[in-house]
């Protein structure tokens, strides 16, 4: 069982869009890796990803690379949703980068622990050495998020979750 483990559940709070939705690791993930909303992240997958309420997001890694080389450079900016404060309505900004890929697709996500041959990271391994700041991980079928060597995931991933190969990663300032 996995100590530093956070449901990532909870950013959907008292969401109405987050009641009747399945299949949104993707949302998720990006809300809880970007600090933004569970409904900001789900009409942003919705805009650049193409994702139908209901429905997986795939392509996500070729998506999410396409848009840190092209589309905004790997800033993305999120405006104020709901009620506005007169003190904090300031446009949300997150640079976004693509960290790599699983040595197996060729990439150079690599775990440097060992030298025998390209072994990629686990969920775990990523975490311990990626402890610092907010990344948007991708295993095989499925998105979470790791925020200051905290995985955030779906609960029941905290047993035996950990242990799957991140086959891509993206770093969120």
């Amino acid at each position: 069982m996995l100590k530093n483990f956070k449901s990532g559940y909870e950013v959907s709070g008292s969401s109405a869009t987050a009641r009747n939705e399945k299949n949104d690791c993707v949302v998720r993930a990006i809300a809880n890796s970007f600090g933004i909303s569970y409904d900001q992240a789900h009409s942003f997958v919705a805009d650049e990803f193409k994702r139908v309420k209901g429905n997986a997001t795939y392509y996500t890694n070729a998506k999410m690379k396409k848009l840190t080389q092209n589309g905004w450079n790997g800033l993305i900016e999120f405006e104020p949703q709901g009620q506005l404060d007169l003190f904090d309505n300031d446009v949300k900004r997150v640079d976004v980068s693509h960290l790599g890929d699983e040595p197996k697709r060729g990439g150079k996500l690599i775990n440097k622990k060992y030298k025998h041959k390209p072994v990629p990271y686990t969920v775990k391994t990523f975490a311990q050495e990626y402890n610092v700041g907010n990344y948007f991980v991708l295993v095989n079928k499925h998105a979470l998020a790791i925020n200051n060597g905290v995985i955030v995931d779906n609960g029941d991933m905290q047993f035996d979750g950990y242990r799957r190969v991140v086959t891509s990663a993206f770093q969120v300032k």
